[in-house]
C-alpha cells in the first residue's frame, strides 16, 4: 500500500506541480478508446495519465529499457490493476537489434539520464546493460495498432526514435510529447530534431512554465543556454516540446 501511495503522490505531483503543461496536453490529446505510446517511462509518472485517459476500452505500452525500473514498473502494474497497459524491457531506435545502455551510476542503480549514447569517463560513472531495441515502425504497424498519442524521453536519441517511426508518424499523425535537450545532443542539434518532424508536416510548439508558445519562438541559445552547475534547472530552461 505504500508503494502504491508513493506512486499516486508522484503522479499527481506531476501533474499540479512539476510537469504541469505536459500532463495537460496528454490529457487534451487523449480519449476513452485511445492508444498511448510511452517511451522512456522512468517510475511511470505520465504512464498513470495516460491509462487513466484511455480507460478499459483504450490501450497503452510503455518502454523501459532499465532492468530496476522494468522491475519497479511491473509491480505498480499489478497493484494498480492495470489490463490494458503493456510494458516492454526495450529501448526504441532507427534499427532493430541490441545497444548497449549507460546507466549512471546510483545507489539505486537507475537514472532519468540512462542514455543509448556513447559515454567517456568525463560524464561521470556509468553502470553497462545490453538491451534489445526495436523500432516504432515495426513494433506498431505490424501489429496493426494506432497511437493517438506518442510520449519520447531517451536522453539524446530522439532523433534515432523518430526515424525508426517515420512511416507510422506520416501515416497516422500521433501527437508527440517530447524532451529534447542540446547537453544530450552529440553529432546534431536540437534544431536538427525539430526540423525533423517539420519536414513531415508537423507543426510544434514548446513548452515554457505552464505554457505552450509556437516553435518559431524557441531559440537554442536562449531557451537551453548551457552554464555551471545544475543549469537545466534554472528558470526559463525549456526540453519539452509538443507536435501535432
Amino acid at each position: 500500500m505504500i508503494e502504491q501511495l508513493k506512486y499516486w503522490y508522484r503522479a499527481y505531483r506531476y501533474k499540479y506541480k512539476v510537469d504541469v503543461a505536459e500532463i495537460n496536453f496528454i490529457i487534451q490529446k487523449l480519449g476513452q478508446g485511445d492508444v498511448a505510446v510511452d517511451i522512456g517511462c522512468h517510475k511511470g509518472g505520465y504512464l498513470y495519465w495516460m491509462q487513466r485517459q484511455v480507460g478499459r476500452t483504450g490501450y497503452c505500452y510503455g518502454f523501459e529499457p532499465q532492468p530496476v525500473l522494468f522491475s519497479y514498473l511491473k509491480k505498480i502494474q499489478d497493484l494498480q490493476g492495470w489490463e490494458q497497459v503493456n510494458i516492454e524491457q526495450m529501448g526504441l531506435s532507427s534499427v532493430e537489434g541490441s545497444f548497449t545502455l549507460n546507466i549512471p551510476k546510483t545507489k539505486k542503480g537507475s537514472s532519468p539520464g540512462a542514455t543509448i549514447n556513447p559515454v567517456d569517463s568525463t560524464q561521470g560513472v556509468f553502470d553497462q546493460v545490453e538491451i534489445k531495441t526495436t523500432t516504432l515502425d515495426t513494433y506498431f504497424l505490424e501489429r496493426n495498432i494506432q497511437p493517438k498519442l506518442i510520449k519520447i524521453d531517451v536522453e539524446g536519441h530522439e532523433l534515432e526514435v523518430l526515424k525508426g517511426g517515420e512511416q507510422l508518424l506520416t501515416t497516422h499523425r500521433p501527437a508527440i510529447l517530447m524532451e529534447c535537450e542540446q547537453r544530450h545532443l552529440q553529432q546534431h542539434t536540437v534544431i536538427d530534431v525539430l526540423e525533423q518532424l517539420h519536414s513531415w508536416g508537423y507543426q510544434g510548439q514548446f513548452i515554457e512554465g505552464t505554457t505552450l508558445k509556437p516553435i518559431q519562438e524557441f531559440r537554442l541559445e536562449t531557451h537551453q543556454q548551457q552554464g555551471s552547475g545544475r543549469f537545466w534547472e534554472a528558470e526559463g530552461y525549456v526540453n519539452n516540446f509538443v507536435f501535432e
